[in-house]
């Protein structure tokens, strides 16, 4: 949970505060516990940002949207954006899976939970591979 960008944190709380009276909605975003704030900005992150993420991929590396999502599940690190990247911060390894099943927070711990996903495949094992530094990463 401490592995959230101050980026997304910010981005999290203008988007929360936009949709209603901002006091409000401000009071209701303190009221979150740390994990209900993990899972709601890991649910925007998947909704919001990843579909421009898997883009500049795509664009980056010359493959498919297919290719991608094969790539993804298959935990093929080689398609990371090097970071820093202009565009986006890092993103978690469950995010990316997520988006290519379309699923959200809670979706994708029921599959786990189930056995339809793997954990390793699902998270990577750790919950926490990033596409940072290639070299540095494993």
């Amino acid at each position: 949970m401490n592995n959230l960008s101050d980026r997304l944190d910010r981005l999290e709380a203008e988007i929360f505060i936009q949709e209603s009276d901002a006091e409000d909605k401000q009071q209701e975003l303190e009221k979150l516990s740390p994990t209900e704030r993990y899972i709601l900005n890991f649910n925007r992150s998947v909704k919001e940002i990843m579909q421009y993420y898997k883009a500049e991929v795509m664009q980056v590396h010359g493959i498919s949207s297919e290719e991608y999502d094969k790539r993804i599940l298959e935990c093929d690190e080689s398609i990371y954006l090097p970071q820093p990247n202009r565009k986006f911060e890092s993103t978690s390894y469950a995010e990316r899976v997520a988006h290519v099943l379309g699923l959200d927070y809670e979706g994708l711990q029921v599959k786990i939970s189930q056995g339809e996903i793997k954990d390793m495949i699902a998270t990577g094992g750790f919950g926490c591979w990033r596409d940072e530094n290639p070299n540095a990463v494993f």
